[in-house]
C-alpha cells in the first residue's frame, strides 16, 4: 500500500500533462500512487499519461465527462493511502514538494489539509513575475479567510484521507470552487496547516480555467455564498454558531473585495487612481 495517492483529473492536457507526470514521478523518497482520471478528453491525454510505463501510474478514462470534482472522487474511492494530494494536470510540483506536505501533515495530527506557496510558472515552464504567485503568510484565520477570500487553499492540496469519511466526498454538483467548499467542511472539524514555501508550479497559460472566467472574483464570491448558505442550513459550518464569526459580515467584506477586484481589471490602472 503506498503512503500517498496523486490525484491528477485531466480533460485535454495533452500538451502539459507528460510534464506534471514526470514532476510526480520524480519524487522517489515518498511511497506513492499516481492516478489520473481522463475526463472525455478530445486528445492524446491519457496516452501521454500512459505512455511512462511506471507501475506508479494508473490512468483511469471517464466514458463521457463527468467535472473535476468527479474525477477527484473517484480516486478517493480507488485509494488505498493514508494521504491524497491534488496536481493539477497542467502544473508541477517542485523538487521535495510532496515530502514535505506529508511531514507537515504527521507533525501536526489535528490537521485535515495542507498546502503551500505556489509560483507562477509559463507555457516553457519559465518562472514569471513573483507578483503572479501566491505568498501567504503563517497564522491564517482559515475559518475567517475562506469565507471572505475563498481561494487561500489553492495549490497542491494535500489531504489525510480519513477526512473524506467524516466531512463527505467532494460536492459534484459545483463547476468550480469544489477545493474551498471542501476546507470549509474541514476546517469546521480539523486544523489546516500551511508549509511557508514555494513548492509548487501553477502554469499561467489561455487555456487556464480560472483565468478564462470573466468577472471571476464576482463569480466566485456567489458560488462561495451559495455553497456556505447551504453547508449552514445542513449544520455542517458549525463554527459559525460559537458567536465568534458572524458569516453575513464576513461575506459583505468578501463581496467588497470582489468589487473592487472586478472593477480594477476593468478599469485598469484608472481604477487606482
Amino acid at each position: 500500500m503506498p503512503e500517498l495517492t496523486v490525484s491528477m483529473p485531466a480533460r485535454n492536457s495533452s500538451r502539459f500533462i507528460g510534464e506534471a507526470v514526470s514532476s510526480v514521478l520524480s519524487e522517489t523518497s515518498v511511497d506513492l500512487e499516481l492516478i489520473v482520471v481522463d475526463d472525455a478528453s478530445t486528445d492524446g491525454t491519457a496516452e501521454v499519461a500512459s505512455s511512462f510505463g511506471d507501475p506508479r501510474v494508473r490512468v483511469m478514462r471517464n466514458p463521457s465527462r463527468r467535472g473535476i470534482a468527479a474525477c477527484h472522487n473517484l480516486v478517493v474511492e480507488n485509494s488505498g493511502a493514508p494521504f491524497i494530494a491534488h496536481v493539477d494536470s497542467d502544473d508541477v510540483v517542485f523538487p521535495g514538494a510532496l515530502p514535505r506536505m506529508l511531514d507537515a501533515l504527521r507533525s501536526s495530527p489535528g490537521a485535515g489539509q495542507a498546502h503551500c506557496n505556489f509560483r507562477c510558472i509559463g507555457e516553457r515552464g519559465e518562472k514569471l513575475d513573483v507578483t503572479l504567485s501566491s505568498v501567504r503568510q503563517p497564522g491564517i484565520d482559515y475559518k475567517r479567510e475562506l469565507l471572505v477570500c475563498g481561494g487561500i487553499i489553492n495549490h497542491l492540496r494535500t489531504y489525510r484521507k480519513e477526512v473524506f469519511d467524516n466531512v463527505g466526498l467532494f460536492d459534484e454538483t459545483l463547476g468550480y470552487s469544489i477545493d474551498t467548499e471542501m476546507a470549509l467542511r474541514i476546517i469546521d472539524r480539523y486544523d489546516i496547516v500551511f508549509v511557508p514555501e514555494f513548492l509548487y508550479g501553477r502554469r499561467v497559460h489561455p487555456g487556464s480555467s480560472s483565468d478564462t472566467l470573466t468577472l471571476k472574483e464576482l463569480r466566485y464570491w456567489l458560488q462561495r455564498y451559495r455553497f456556505s448558505r447551504r453547508l449552514i442550513q445542513n449544520r455542517k459550518l458549525n463554527y459559525l454558531n460559537t458567536g465568534e464569526y458572524d458569516f453575513d459580515r464576513l461575506m459583505a467584506a468578501g463581496l467588497v473585495r470582489a468589487l473592487i477586484s472586478c472593477a480594477s481589471r476593468i478599469l485598469g490602472p484608472a481604477a487606482n487612481k
